[in-house]
């Protein structure tokens, strides 16, 4: 039977700074008011991008830098792929305290545009230790779109000896793992050395990335996480569900859960690529 690796059609929200609850004694609290120009977009999307907006001035106003990273705005979210501007933050809680739409002159135009506004109480954690900028992640996927029944193509590199970790990260912020995974355990990749996934190997054992796509939406939009390590780092497998299976029962652990174990590794002693692509239907 072949056995499908299953990449959800879901949307996650997904910052450097990576939201997550837990406690802290450094963390600050900060009131900021984010902002989307509701221009071709709907509401909801909208609304998203002003919570993006929020989160990432949070963090400026915490870090006191503005987070310069090479950058992918996609919907509402903002993958990044290593701070230039350090040390960076993290946001570990946030609550919203008001928000909604409102009309704007638009340019001397007599119809007046909507812009979406929201107003949030952001904890704010700077993070101790620098990142290295000699450990970076190379990566890409065989394409921007798919439309469902594609199958994905995951290629990647890094500067250095690293362990590899490949996650897909659901819209409820649940996280699934794809590498390492039953089939493929070993995730220990040398410097400069082209990982793909599936490979050959895993193809002729069944093992396919399949996107699928979400009942009802013409249009989604997934990130693939990809943390390398320059230590092993076990992840609880009975905690995080692998993402290997055709059927998903909605099971496993959150991303703020990852991160509480990732924020232990001091980042000179990791490194991150996010990877965002379009699902079509």
């Amino acid at each position: 039977m072949e056995k499908i690796l299953t990449i959800f059609s879901v949307i996650i929200f997904q910052l450097v700074v990576l939201a997550f609850q837990t406690f802290s004694q450094d963390a600050k609290w900060v009131e900021v008011e984010g902002t989307a120009l509701m221009e071709n977009i709907t509401k909801e999307e909208a609304r998203r991008l002003a919570i993006e907006d929020a989160l990432r001035k949070a963090v400026e106003e915490v870090v006191g830098v503005e987070t310069l990273s090479e950058t992918l705005v996609i919907n509402f979210k903002v993958g990044a792929d290593i701070i230039k501007a350090l040390p960076y933050g993290k946001v570990l809680d946030k609550q919203i305290v008001d928000e909604g739409v409102q009309e704007i002159a638009k340019g001397g135009k007599a119809i007046p545009g909507l812009l979406y506004r929201i107003k949030m109480k952001s904890k704010v954690l700077m993070e101790e230790g620098r990142v290295d900028p000699s450990f970076v992640i190379t990566a890409n996927l065989n394409r921007d779109f798919f439309k469902e029944g594609d199958f994905m193509e995951i290629r990647a590199s890094s500067s250095k000896d690293c362990y590899l970790n490949i996650f897909n990260i659901l819209e409820d912020e649940k996280v699934l793992i794809l590498i390492p995974n039953y089939y493929r355990k070993e995730n220990f990749v040398r410097a400069n050395e082209m990982f793909i996934f599936p490979n050959e190997a895993d193809k002729g054992k069944g093992l396919k990335l399949r996107i699928h796509g979400i009942e009802g939406r013409k249009s989604v939009r997934e990130t693939i996480y990809i943390l390398a390590l320059q230590k092993p780092l076990r992840f609880n497998a009975d905690k995080y569900r692998e993402g290997i299976y055709a059927n998903y029962t909605g099971q496993t652990a959150f991303m703020k859960d990852l991160i509480k174990e990732i924020i232990e590794i001091s980042p000179s002693e990791r490194a991150e690529k996010f990877i965002q692509y379009q699902v079509l239907r």
